[in-house]
């Protein structure tokens, strides 16, 4: 069975969802659990200056991603996963490079599989927002899990 996995989290009702399979699988296989999340300093600049509590964009991406770690590990070590460890990733372009990021950690890391929920968007909203889960899968040579959200997570 699988002995690493990195598990991407985002804070998102999806990425917990895509979490608790990851935990599930890690205690009944003994499986070690990575959480990665990327922090992207460009989300932050749609704040005014004003609001922002940290003296750069950068700053407040890596607090954010601190944040959505802390609480994951807290939820899979809740669950029983004994070994998991936390890393965040810095990316400050779009999902193509955040996705890469990923991809390219889990690789250096060995890891033997990828977990990732998805919204499952489809149309315009996909054509709009793209899908991270989707851009994974290209650039990955490792197995991906993909964890669909619930049709009311989407809202």
């Amino acid at each position: 069975m699988y002995k690493h996995m990195v598990v991407a989290v985002d804070g998102s009702k999806t990425s917990l969802n895509a979490l608790n399979h990851a935990a599930g699988l890690a205690i009944q296989g003994g499986a070690r659990l990575t959480l990665v999340t990327v922090a992207n300093p460009s989300e932050y600049m749609t704040l005014a200056p004003e609001f922002l509590q940290h003296e750069s964009y950068e700053a407040a991406a890596i607090a954010g991603g601190n944040e959505v770690l802390a609480e994951a590990s807290a939820k899979a070590k809740e669950a029983g996963v004994v070994d998991v460890k936390t890393h965040l990733l810095v990316a400050s372009k779009g999902a193509k490079e955040m996705a890469q990021e990923l991809v390219e950690y889990a690789v250096a890391q060995q890891a033997d599989l990828i977990v990732i929920g998805t919204h499952g968007r489809s149309g315009l909203m996909h054509l709009l927002m793209g899908s991270f889960a989707e851009t994974v899968m290209r650039q990955s040579s490792l197995p991906l899990l993909v964890i669909r959200s619930n049709s009311e997570e989407n809202v």
